[in-house]
């Protein structure tokens, strides 16, 4: 009798593969089984978010202190005046300029300046000869009208709807000075009538005709000068806050919304500082995106080099497995997977270390705290990408070990 044996073979189809709870618990094993090393992993990518989050905020930080001065400066402010037509005679602002201008997409601030009386004479007291020139100006100006220009009340406060129609004053620096006035309550002379002072102004660098001003509010001269309340009640500047943009194009559209019938209007502004301050967030922008590459790039070697001694390491480990049946693309990814859980640890380590050092930072230097919380899940992910990149070399080198050669290294 005969006893034909059939030899069994393997069914065909595609190779087993490692279910994602399995790939994880292997990949968990594998990153925790030595935890200096797992530290040290973890460290190097921590250490370049840390410096990614930190330098990107400290540079947001300079960058904001840097850009509020040169706004401080004049670089986003227009100052809109009457022009002149061909006869070379001044073309009123229409009452409605203020409005209008306002109402313009990149306008945030807008402060209106009135035309003052003729023949003003202004002295700290009645003491003072008529016969003697201070060389003051008054300035009449409309409720917080000093917003737009960032002219900043070092004492008391400014003129509001509240106060606008009082006998009182703000007074430049200069004028201060040359009055004699170094705090708030006391009173100087105005056309013989008494104006009591509630503020005093820095000096404006951005408005340098303020600083020897004395500014009373628009309703209050117009009631004490009532044989030229026509002419006060004209517009003798707008001063205009607006967004970062084109200095050109800002120009045309602030000209055009001040008077709609297209007569002359005159808009100056600081070119150069405007386009200084472009150039410069041009830049620190590009600096903060060059930093933080190359801080996640450093961050990316540390986890790849230690992959790399991680897979010299377990050699032994990698060779059994293959001789049990786990496929290359299995061992790949098991070593990809560890690369990015090390990345995930030290990236969400980093992100709080950096943004703690942002905010400390910005106490110690006294500027504002700028940190894009929405950029920090970003430079985690960032971090977790970067580390399953650099583990993908090391990854590879582990899947290509023949089982037998693996054993016998080991």
């Amino acid at each position: 009798m005969t006893v034909t044996t059939r030899t069994e073979r393997p069914p065909k189809g595609r190779p087993p593969t490692t279910r994602f709870a399995d790939l994880m618990h292997t990949a968990w094993i594998g990153a925790t089984g030595r935890m200096s090393r797992t530290v040290l992993a973890a460290l190097g990518i921590a250490l370049g978010v840390a410096a990614y989050v930190a330098l990107s905020g400290i540079a947001a930080s300079n960058q904001a202190a840097l850009l509020a001065r040169l706004d401080s400066l004049g670089a986003n402010l227009q100052v809109v005046s009457p022009g002149r037509d061909a006869a070379q005679q001044p073309v009123p602002l229409p009452a409605y300029a203020p409005e209008t201008i306002a109402r313009q997409p990149q306008v945030e601030r807008v402060g209106v300046f009135d035309t003052a009386p003729e023949n003003v004479r202004i002295f700290k007291n009645e003491f003072v000869p008529k016969s003697n020139g201070n060389a003051l100006t008054l300035t009449v100006m409309r409720p917080d009208a000093l917003d737009a220009v960032g002219a900043r009340v070092v004492q008391g406060h400014g003129i509001d709807e509240h106060n606008q129609h009082l006998p009182v004053a703000i007074l430049g620096s200069e004028a201060a000075y040359r009055l004699g006035v170094t705090t708030v309550g006391d009173r100087i002379l105005i056309d013989d009538a008494w104006y009591g002072i509630v503020g005093i102004l820095a000096p404006a660098p951005q408005a340098q005709n303020l600083d020897p001003s004395v500014i009373i509010g628009s309703t209050q001269a117009k009631a004490s000068h009532p044989d030229q309340a026509e002419t006060i009640g004209q517009i003798s500047a707008i001063y205009v806050r607006t967004r970062p943009g084109d200095t050109e194009t800002l120009r045309r559209m602030l000209a055009h919304a001040a008077n709609l019938t297209g007569a002359n209007v005159s808009v100056n502004a600081s070119v150069d500082l405007s386009e200084a301050r472009n150039t410069t967030d041009d830049s620190l922008n590009t600096l903060g995106l060059m930093i933080g590459a190359i801080a996640l790039a450093v961050g990316g070697m540390s986890i790849a080099n230690m992959m790399i001694v991680t897979v010299m390491e377990r050699r032994g480990e990698i060779g059994l497995r293959r001789a049990l049946g786990a496929t290359p693309s299995a061992i790949r990814m098991q070593f990809v997977t560890e690369a990015a859980m090390l990345s995930a640890f030290g990236g969400l380590a980093g992100t709080m270390l950096g943004a703690g050092t942002v905010f400390g930072f910005a106490v110690w230097a006294g500027q504002p705290t700028v940190l894009d919380w929405g950029t920090l899940p970003a430079a985690w992910g960032a971090a977790v990408l970067v580390g399953a990149l650099a583990g993908i070399y090391p990854a590879s080198r582990a899947a290509r070990l023949a089982p037998t050669a693996a054993l016998r290294g080991e």
